[in-house]
């Protein structure tokens, strides 16, 4: 039966939820934080509000080594149950500020938590998967990130000291619903605890499903070492370098390509497309939010068809085309020879190019490079070195995504297009990136897929 592995896989994904909350926290708090009048408010300036944005990802990379050293020792489900408290105490922190220090803190605390779920979700529900489902469970950790980014859109007409005591009960419901979960059977084998492996994988798999095979081969991986791999051994053995280069290349073409700049940059965006009021642009965050939703859930269901490689290049190259555009549009408004032009006229017009550009660019990040670089970490990276590497990716993941969120004020600054055109660039090199260095896991085992990186 599936029931079990899928009910398993909904929990777990309760915790990318809860990481989409943090991710789009900012963008309802921080403007009615400006505009506070009530006696206990806290006033932030451009600056302080970049850092409340950014600081979230700076937590994730202090959190994410952590996290990879709790779970190699303790193992996925109590990593996952872990991330609770800083959730919890980290948004209180938030709700409860004196003043903007109190804010920058608990920032920086919900994002140590978000990099113990970052790790956790597609770790463990790529573990219990199945060769033929992994794709479309895996894919679910971003699924659940452009949820909870939802949530938070939707959520976010509540005063902004209340909003953050609302998005605690999902963390709150994450790590109770966690503590029915069976550890995944990897990591039991890993502790040399077979007997509670087989009865993991019997919980996960149905109570009539013959496991004996599936287990010999998770044994068999193990056959050499039990002992989880050191960083000497990761650096200097190809079957866990190249994962783990791959890894961290697929989350800096990921961060690089745009994406939080784009998620900035919309309601300027929609003002210029005439959504003037309030309500107006509340209504067109929760269209962007809903976009990415629907088109991660079209990715879920075609990842384990299409394959990971044919979504990752359709995605970077709409996504370039889509940047290249973009660029265009803020070219023809910033060049001076259109100032006296008849087409001026015309050109007055030109604000559904950036629209219909930005639409079109995050259907196809959702598509492709939004969820396939989690499932990749998960499925490149072998058993023995997956909770230091994936840590360490996600380190890397979240440092990538502080330096274009906390920058791209200063590049903007320079120049729109050319901005916009550097993301371009760089999304036409994740396509030959994939083209050239990335190999196909659809349909691979565990197993399959370290022995193809077994060069030495």
């Amino acid at each position: 039966s599936k029931i079990p592995l899928f009910f398993y896989s909904g929990i777990m994904v309760l915790g990318a939820v809860s990481t989409g909350l943090m991710l789009g926290l900012s963008a309802p708090i921080i403007p009615k934080m400006e505009t506070d009048k009530s006696p206990n408010a806290i006033h932030v300036d451009k600056s302080e509000a970049s850092w409340i944005g950014s600081l979230l990802m700076l937590g994730g990379m202090v959190g994410g080594p952590i996290a990879g050293i709790f779970m190699q020792h303790f193992g996925r489900k109590p990593t996952a149950i872990a991330s609770g408290i800083p959730y919890v105490g980290g948004l209180l922190m938030i709700s409860f500020a004196k003043n903007v220090w109190m804010v920058y803190a608990g920032r920086v605390i919900t994002g140590v938590a978000m990099a113990f779920t970052s790790l956790a979700v597609p770790t463990y529900v790529s573990e219990i998967s199945t060769k033929g489902l992994r794709g479309l469970l895996g894919s679910g950790n971003q699924l659940g990130i452009t949820l909870g980014v939802f949530i938070s859109y939707a959520a976010g007409e509540l005063p902004w000291r209340t909003l953050p005591l609302v998005l605690a009960g999902i963390p709150v419901l994450f790590v109770i619903c966690c503590l029915i979960l069976p550890e995944t059977p990897q990591f039991l084998c890993m502790e040399n605890k077979p007997s509670e492996a087989a009865r993991a994988l019997q919980k996960i798999r149905g109570k009539n499903a013959n496991i004996n095979s599936e287990l010999e081969g998770i044994q068999q991986t193990l056959s050499l070492s039990m002992d989880s791999a050191s960083w000497i051994e990761i650096v200097t053995t190809s079957s866990m370098r190249w994962p783990l280069l791959l890894s961290i290349l697929s989350m800096f073409l990921q961060q690089f390509s745009g994406i939080n700049c784009i998620m900035f940059y919309f309601h300027t965006i929609f003002q210029a497309s005439r959504f003037t009021t309030s309500s107006q642009l509340y209504m067109a965050s929760l269209l962007v939010a809903g976009v990415q939703v629907l088109f991660t859930v079209v990715s879920c269901l075609l990842v384990d068809r299409a394959g990971r490689r044919f979504l990752l290049i359709l995605s970077g190259s709409v996504m370039a085309i889509s940047m290249v555009t973009f660029g265009l549009y803020f070219q023809l408004f910033s060049s001076k020879t259109f100032t006296n032009n008849l087409l001026l006229i015309f050109l007055l017009d030109l604000n559904w190019l950036a629209l219909t550009s930005m639409m079109v660019y995050i259907i196809a990040f959702s598509l492709g490079l939004g969820p396939i670089p989690w499932l990749l970490m998960v499925e490149l990276i072998p058993l023995r070195a997956r909770a230091k590497s994936s840590g360490c990716v996600i380190a890397f993941n979240l440092l990538f995504a502080f330096l274009t969120t906390k920058e791209f004020h200063d590049l903007i600054a320079t120049s729109d297009q050319a901005t916009f055109w550097m993301f371009g660039g760089i999304c036409v090199l994740s396509v030959l990136f994939v083209i050239f260095l990335l190999p196909e896991t659809k349909g691979r085992t565990f197993e399959e897929i370290e022995r193809y990186f077994q060069r030495d």
